[in-house]
């Protein structure tokens, strides 16, 4: 990928204050500054100050550098929430990935900036931070427009380049200060606070060459040369935005500060990746805070990415809510450790908590840590770790049996901050109300199916099934023939596990083992019911195995399907996936009014997806609504230029319309962005006919003919209109 130089930013130092954080308003003095957050996604601490990026090297001298700062979480959207709110997950209670959703009663630190006059926006670099997760509050302008994959389910991995994300973020700056801005009498520019988010450094690693050639001066794995590649790509990157800052000399009035979310495992304890474990590999983030006219430093007391809400805050002047349990760096007293006079441990104001719930998805148990620098425990539902941090920073060699003291005082401290939160969206929670619609629609849940059995498996001893996982999953999402030799297995070997068993499915789904398939979703439907995520995925494969049937068993395959879209909506009632999936129900049906209202309805909640826009504008059309339909297809395509079902409505739109010119170049696009799109090169055929190019349709007519496989509609149309042509 393309990318400038990485050159020199001049950003003053700053001072390290030792006075004690308050909860209120910092004192009265200069105007309040500008903010920049810049989060890099799964980036390890051990990689800044390594060699591989410069950029953030040279901003750790200018201002504080955190040797020790830790995530509340190893997954992106629990971090990153904890990041905006100074909460840890039991209080602000997102705890997985595409599950939870922000309760506007939480307070983030944009809200609370833009009510103090902050212009503020955001750039997010993947799905997972998706406006609909509940981080866009408060945000004038939060871009998150990710292209996805039409023909796939929602991937929270779906994903753009770091260029891409400051391209956004560059753009959105220069309109707000332009280099030479007229002079204008009046107050001075409202401060901004902006936010950029980069996934590069997320697997699956693929670096721009030019990166990966650039690694492999570091002695390493091949895994490692390719996330120390992406990793030194996106701090090129983030160079764009500090020489921004320098060129409109902003360096004396922002605040910035960078941050990983979370780290990577790269094969330490058995992880490759991370979200299973809670040990310092994926949990140790770098964390570096510039701010105006303070001297540089580093601490190496342990903090937490919930300390990065509250000094933002003080930073700017606004009062810190009294729920925000971080703390503010900048005027952070070191607190040193001391007795605890009820154990036989020791206690320092300066604990950082951490969970995982991600261990849920495969049956195992989730984890919790707590370190106050020298002792760190990890917990599990049957079983406690504990490590001397001091003597073994690597954390191999497990002292709970010889610190009881210190596993029984940490894990009752980890109970207190537990008892603080209410359970995760995602923990299967199902109300009366509920269960009685699902019986309605034949599907028979619990108060609480998704609560674990005693003796639920510690992750840390299944690591190595997880990581056969995550090899199976790559060869699914690739289309590889081999998924279901990798799924089955796993799937057959822990029972227990329902992410194995929904993969497994849907592996011999795109297999082509219809009956296969639709036996094993129905299975897992059968033993957790209130997983609406499943139930969307048995209404899909019932789905196609209907267009594959014929008379009744085709109904009551479209009614499985319904019914399974509908159970889906009692469990979640905000799934775009299961109201797309009902429109497309009511178009097999060819009930085209109720399929708009229900594609309305995903696009109402997931506004980024172009799929959803592209099926919307397909059934107004056929309802009679044009203006509709083109003002759907063309959202469809803002969001993602090669959205081909969009590409090629719009262009039967314009067929439809009269237009059969301007029609032309909509198929174009679509077949340029899928060749394979024998739809839409029999309507270019068409267009071009009716806009008197005889010539050229005769010859896509025969390409059409010509295409590989069955397509036997389209072929069949080609054959006809061919021959009315007087052409063979």
């Amino acid at each position: 990928m393309p990318h400038p130089a990485v050159n020199a930013v001049c950003i003053l130092h700053v001072t390290f204050c030792m006075t004690g954080c308050t909860r209120s308003a910092a004192p009265a003095r200069r105007p309040a500054p500008n903010v920049l957050l810049i989060t890099i996604d799964t980036l390890r601490a051990d990689r800044v100050g390594a060699g591989i990026t410069p950029t953030i090297d040279r901003l750790a001298a200018s201002g504080m550098r955190f040797t020790a700062a830790r995530a509340a979480a190893p997954l992106t959207l629990p971090s990153h929430t904890t990041i905006m709110t100074g909460l840890w997950p039991p209080a602000h209670g997102v705890r997985e990935n595409g599950v939870d959703r922000l309760d506007e009663r939480h307070a983030t630190v944009a809200r609370l900036l833009k009510a103090a006059g902050y212009r503020t926006a955001a750039f997010i670099g993947a799905y997972v931070l998706d406006r609909r997760f509940g981080l866009a509050q408060g945000f004038d302008a939060y871009d998150d427009q990710i292209p996805r994959d039409p023909t796939a389910s929602d991937r929270l991995e779906a994903e753009r380049p770091a260029s891409a994300v400051i391209d956004r973020a560059l753009a959105w700056l220069d309109r707000a200060f332009p280099p030479d801005p007229p002079a204008r009498p009046g107050p001075p520019d409202p401060p901004f606070f902006v936010w950029i988010h980069l996934y590069d450094p997320h697997a699956p690693y693929t670096p721009p060459s030019e990166f990966l050639e650039r690694a492999r001066h570091v002695p390493a794995t091949e895994t490692s040369l390719r996330y120390d590649g992406e990793v030194m790509y996106a701090d090129a990157q983030l160079a764009r935005v500090l020489d921004w800052i320098g060129s409109r000399h902003l360096a004396d009035r922002t605040l910035i500060i960078v941050a990983g979310d979370h780290g990577e495992g790269l094969g330490e304890h058995g992880e490759r990746t991370h979200g299973m474990l809670l040990y310092d590999s994926t949990l140790r983030v770098p964390l570096v805070l510039v701010e105006p006219g303070q001297p540089a430093g580093h601490r190496d007391d342990p903090v937490s990415l919930a300390d990065i809400a509250p000094t933002i805050l003080h930073a700017a002047g606004v009062n810190v809510p009294s729920e925000m349990k971080g703390r503010d760096l900048v005027r952070l007293k070191l607190v040193r450790l001391k007795p605890d006079p009820t154990t036989t441990t020791t206690t320092t104001t300066n604990e950082v908590y951490a969970e995982t719930e991600y261990p849920r998805t495969a049956g195992w148990s989730p984890l919790e840590a707590l370190t106050d620098g020298r002792w760190k425990t990890i917990r599990g539902s049957s079983s406690s770790e504990v490590y001397d941090l001091q003597t073994d920073p690597s954390e191999q060699h497990d002292v709970a049996g010889a610190q009881p003291g210190i596993t029984r005082g940490m894990s009752s401290r980890i109970d207190a901050i537990r008892a603080t939160g209410a359970p995760s969206s995602s923990a299967g929670v199902v109300t009366d109300e509920a269960a009685e619609r699902l019986r309605a629609l034949g599907y028979v849940a619990g108060s609480s199916s998704a609560t674990l059995p005693s003796g639920a498996p510690n992750p840390r001893t299944t690591i190595a099934a997880w990581n056969a996982f995550e090899d199976a999953l790559t060869a699914l999402n690739a289309k590889r023939p081999n998924a279901v030799s990798l799924l089955e297995p796993l799937a057959t070997a822990h029972p227990e596990s329902p992410v194995f068993q929904s993969m497994y499915a849907r592996a011999l789904k795109d297999a082509g083992q219809t009956a296969n398939a639709l036996a094993a979703y129905r299975r897992a439907v059968h033993r957790w019911p209130a997983d609406a995520t499943l139930l969307h995925d048995l209404a899909v494969a019932a789905r196609d195995a209907a267009s594959a049937g014929r008379g009744a068993d085709e109904r009551a395959l479209r009614d499985e399907a319904a019914r399974a879209e509908q159970a889906a909506l009692v469990l979640a009632p905000a799934s775009a996936a299961a109201h797309n999936g009902l429109g497309l129900i009511a178009v097999d049906a060819q009930r085209p009014r109720e399929a708009a209202g229900e594609f309305e309805r995903a696009t109402t909640i997931d506004p980024n997806n172009a799929s959803y826009w592209a099926n919307l504008g397909n059934a107004r059309r056929s309802t009679g609504d044009r203006a509709g339909a083109e003002q759907a297809y063309r959202r469809a395509l803002t969001i993602d230029a090669n959205a081909v079902d969009a590409l090629n409505g719009l262009g039967v739109l314009l067929v439809e319309t009269n237009r059969a010119a301007e029609a032309t170049r909509w198929f174009e696009r679509a077949i340029a962005a899928s060749p394979d799109f024998v739809e839409a090169r029999l309507n270019l055929g068409i267009a071009l006919q009716q806009s008197g190019d005889t010539r050229h349709a005769a010859e896509t007519y025969r390409a059409v003919l010509g295409s590989p496989g069955r397509h036997t509609r389209e072929k069949e149309a080609a054959a006809k209109l061919l021959a009315g042509l007087g052409a063979r």
